[in-house]
C-alpha cells in the first residue's frame, strides 16, 4: 500500500512536471506609425504631435520600443507654438539592428536647407545628432550601408565653404560617433 502511494505520488509529479506551461496572452505586435529594426527586436514609432496634424507643418516625436510595446528612449521635437520643432521626414534602420537613423525638416519652414540628421544608439540607448560628427546636413536623403556605415551631404564644397546646395558627402561608421 506504502509503495503504490509512493509510485502513484511520483506519477503524479512526473506528469506535472511534463505538463506544457499554461498559455499566458499572445503578445500583440507593436501597432504605431514607424518602422521595425530587421532583427525584429525593437520598433521605432514616429508620432505626430503638436498643433499641425500632417506634413509638411506637423512636429514628430520618436520614441523607441520593444515588441512588448515599452518605450526605452525618446525623442520629442514639438515646440510649444507649433512652429519651431521639427518633423521626420526620412526614416531606416542600420542593416546590423544597431542605429535608428533619421532626417528632420523645421516645422515652420525654417532653414529649409538644413536637415538635421539623428540617430538613436541601441547600444548606449541615446539619440545623437549626426550633424554634430559631420557639420550640417543639407539633404535628407542620407545613406546607410552594412555593419553601419551613414553617407550624408554637408554644407561646403572646396572652393565655397557656405554652400548649402551642393555640399559635399561624408561618411562615417555610426558605431564610433560618441
Amino acid at each position: 500500500m506504502r509503495f503504490s502511494l509512493c509510485l502513484a505520488i511520483g506519477l503524479l509529479m512526473i506528469a506535472c512536471a511534463q505538463q506544457p506551461p499554461a498559455p499566458g496572452p499572445t503578445p500583440q505586435p507593436v501597432n504605431c506609425p514607424g518602422m521595425t529594426s530587421p532583427d525584429q527586436q525593437l520598433r521605432a514609432c514616429v508620432l505626430s504631435v503638436g498643433t499641425h496634424p500632417n506634413p509638411p507643418f506637423n512636429e514628430s516625436r520618436v520614441e523607441i520600443r520593444d515588441m512588448k510595446g515599452a518605450v526605452l528612449a525618446t525623442k520629442d521635437f514639438k515646440s510649444p507654438d507649433g512652429e519651431h520643432g521639427r518633423n521626420v521626414q526620412k526614416m531606416e534602420w542600420s542593416p546590423d539592428s544597431q542605429f535608428f537613423v533619421f532626417s528632420t525638416a523645421s516645422s515652420g519652414g525654417h532653414s529649409p536647407w538644413h536637415w538635421q540628421t539623428y540617430f538613436y544608439d541601441r547600444k548606449r540607448k541615446t539619440f545623437k545628432e549626426v550633424d554634430d560628427f559631420t557639420g550640417p546636413v543639407i539633404k535628407r536623403n542620407f545613406k546607410l550601408s552594412a555593419p553601419d556605415w551613414i553617407e550624408v551631404q554637408v554644407q561646403g564644397t572646396p572652393s565655397d565653404p557656405g554652400d548649402i546646395n551642393t555640399g559635399h558627402s561624408v561618411k562615417r561608421r555610426l558605431s564610433t560617433l560618441h
